[in-house]
């Protein structure tokens, strides 16, 4: 490098580095860059941009952190919310209230009053269904009468008060294409975050409605829901699913792998009563015909 230059760029990086480039002749500026000269100091922070204001401010913290340690302590929010969400005093028309409300959705008046081309058929409950409920033969309709219908279940017996799921289920089933759809109405005893209902009664739901389904379905030959057993669950929350509202979850079955006469692949949505898509679920199940076993073994019983 010429003398000149390297003595002009040693002086300019002991008057300030880069910042005393700014000063010099614009021939001097090519050489600096071309050869990447620095000085001990010469600090790359000097090119930062300088903030003029402070990016803390002391009162606006100090309000929020106040307030923050107010409503902690004085849990006043809480308060509120357990008054607006108290269950402990049912209202003797709530049920009824549920009920109309139900029966008013247009999914519901869609299904229950189907063309007749449909055939979907609407069930009463969770529990004590099989598919002879189902059957157009003229033969008498029965239903089951083992066990495994007649014990209380989670959602026949623990959720089944104001707050949980206080109305029975109104569940429609398509008899040529094995489609289901359950209504099911949420309160708020069922959230885990206030006024958000519980991924694991989500899961429960979608657990109960998928053997439900399976049991239904022309393709599997048991009957019983608790024949089956869910082998794999795979859920996918889409939207928080807000309480005090009816849920609806469509089912259907999916072309799965390992499919046959003891596997059924089905997958769910679950949406809010205004359409919105909360949930998407898939499972595979398997039928174990534990029940019917349980079942035959009761039968045979001397006493």
């Amino acid at each position: 490098m010429n003398s000149y230059y390297t003595k002009s760029i040693t002086n300019l990086a002991r008057r300030g580095g880069a910042s005393a480039l700014k000063g010099c002749k614009k021939e001097l500026r090519p050489q600096f860059r071309e050869y990447g000269t620095r000085s001990d100091l010469d600090s790359p922070f000097d090119h930062l941009p300088k903030r003029n204001k402070s990016w803390f401010n002391w009162k606006v913290s100090s309000v929020f952190l106040a307030f923050g340690a107010f409503m902690a302590y004085n849990e006043t929010l809480f308060d509120y919310y357990e008054k607006f969400t108290d269950s402990g005093i049912l209202d003797e028309l709530l049920p009824v209230k549920l009920e109309y409300e139900m029966k008013n959705l247009p999914i519901y008046q869609k299904l229950a009053f189907s063309k007749s081309g449909d055939k979907w058929v609407k069930l009463n409950s969770w529990e004590n269904l099989d598919r002879n409920v189902l059957d157009s033969t003229n033969e008498a309709l029965k239903t089951k009468t083992q066990e495994e219908y007649k014990a209380p279940s989670l959602h026949t017996h623990t959720l089944a008060k104001p707050g949980g799921i206080l109305v029975k289920p109104a569940i429609f089933h398509n008899i040529e294409t094995d489609e289901g759809v359950s209504i099911i109405h949420v309160g708020h005893r069922l959230c885990g975050y206030p006024f958000i209902v519980h991924g694991g009664i989500i899961a429960t739901i979608l657990n109960e409605t998928f053997k439900r389904n399976a049991s239904l379905s022309s393709k599997m030959s048991s009957n019983l829901k608790d024949d089956y057993k869910v082998e794999n669950l795979t859920i996918s929350y889409k939207f928080p699913s807000f309480a005090n509202q009816f849920l609806i979850v469509k089912t259907r079955r999916k072309e799965g792998a390992n499919d046959d006469d003891k596997f059924i692949t089905l997958e769910s949505v679950v949406e809010s009563q205004k359409g919105q898509v909360l949930v998407k679920s898939e499972a595979l199940l398997h039928d174990t015909g534990r029940a019917t076993k349980r079942a035959k073994k009761s039968s045979w019983l001397p006493f």
